[in-house]
């Protein structure tokens, strides 16, 4: 329906054009050979019949034959509706390049972000949390009323939305897949979220894949197919609501560590890169313990040391474990020793600081 438009509104703009053009040769061919006429070329017909149908009406060109006056009726009368149309249009391109824009569809500049492909309220969640931890973020969602409503509440600098069919692999590139540190893949349901990401190596190669399992028995499954980091609901539900049973001061902690801090009374567990501007680098495991306590107020828990092209993650390793540039410290603080740790450090918290 879009091209059959498209091909009509072609074909009456040539057609215009061209009796335009030949009522102004017929003008001047009427006109050049009148006693005190203004229009004997067809430079001086064109701006006659263009100050005409603008409506500016200069008055220093117009026609004096009888049979010219008939042809500046028409160009008079045209000029009526001519400036209605030509400011329609223009809205119309303005008005549709906004909703582009809207839409997501010019694109993202976004790198090392994080891609969001489902909008739900589960992920809405995961989004407050990344955006508190100043990470940006790309969502994918398929419904006006989503994209509305992720547009209303977020600022555009942190997360960045387009309106796609999920289907429409080619659009993903407008939230700069491939330059994205990780994906994360919210679909309805394990089958969907399995052909999805194999479409997805297919079309795009080296990507980095989350997700979330209904079904925890699926987890070779996704392993296999090239998903590197999975968790399953159930299983992490379990583990908390088993512990809010027993033990529920302890399950409250670990619900307040898991949530990027807002006020000094928030605690959080974070992960900094070691880079040769780091007080502790070359130091021992101990020594950071004891200093990072004095005197960032911060507990030092674990170490993730670099081995070759991953990490092992060792928790509470021995005192003369050797802290080395690359590696990651893992703390657990709150917002006020947040910002002391990141002046220290020279970096902020996570692994995309230096993606």
């Amino acid at each position: 329906m879009k091209i059959y438009r498209k091909i009509r509104f072609t074909i009456i703009l040539v057609l215009a054009v061209i009796c335009i053009i030949l009522l102004l040769n017929l003008l001047v061919y009427l006109e050049k050979d009148a006693a005190g006429s203004s229009i004997r070329t067809f430079a001086d017909a064109l701006w006659y019949a263009v100050v005409t149908l603008t409506t500016v009406g200069y008055g220093d060109t117009y026609p004096v034959s009888a049979s010219g006056r008939l042809i500046g009726y028409f160009f008079v009368i045209c000029s009526l509706g001519f400036l209605g149309f030509l400011i329609s249009k223009l809205t119309d391109v303005f008005i549709n390049i906004r909703e582009k824009r809207k839409m997501g569809l010019f694109g993202s500049k976004f790198k090392n972000h994080i891609v969001i492909i489902g909008w739900d309220d589960f992920s809405k969640s995961i989004v407050e949390q990344l955006i508190n931890a100043g990470n940006r973020v790309a969502i994918v969602c398929k419904k006006k009323d989503d994209l509305e409503l992720i547009r209303e509440n977020y600022d555009e600098k942190q997360v960045f939305v387009l309106f796609s069919d999920y289907d429409n692999l080619e659009n993903l590139k407008k939230v700069k897949i491939e330059a994205a540190y990780i994906i994360f893949v919210n679909l309805d349901n394990d089958t969907e979220k399995l052909v999805y990401i194999l479409n997805m190596k297919k079309n795009f190669g080296n990507l980095k894949f989350l997700i979330t399992l209904d079904n925890a028995s699926l987890k070779d499954t996704f392993y296999t197919a090239g998903v590197d980091y999975i968790l399953s609901r159930n299983e992490v539900a379990a583990k908390l609501v088993a512990s809010y049973i027993f033990e529920p001061d302890v399950a409250k902690y670990n619900a307040d560590l898991l949530s990027a801090t807002k006020k000094d009374s928030d605690f959080d567990v974070q992960q900094y890169r070691v880079t040769p501007k780091n007080p502790f680098v070359n130091s021992s495991y101990g020594d950071a313990f004891f200093s990072i306590k004095k005197n960032y107020d911060s507990i030092l828990i674990g170490l993730s040391k670099k081995r070759k092209d991953n990490y092992e993650l060792l928790k509470n390793p021995p005192d003369d474990t050797v802290i080395e540039n690359n590696d990651y410290l893992i703390v657990i603080t709150n917002f006020g020793a947040e910002k002391l740790l990141r002046q220290a450090f020279g970096t902020r918290e996570g692994i995309l600081d230096h993606v």
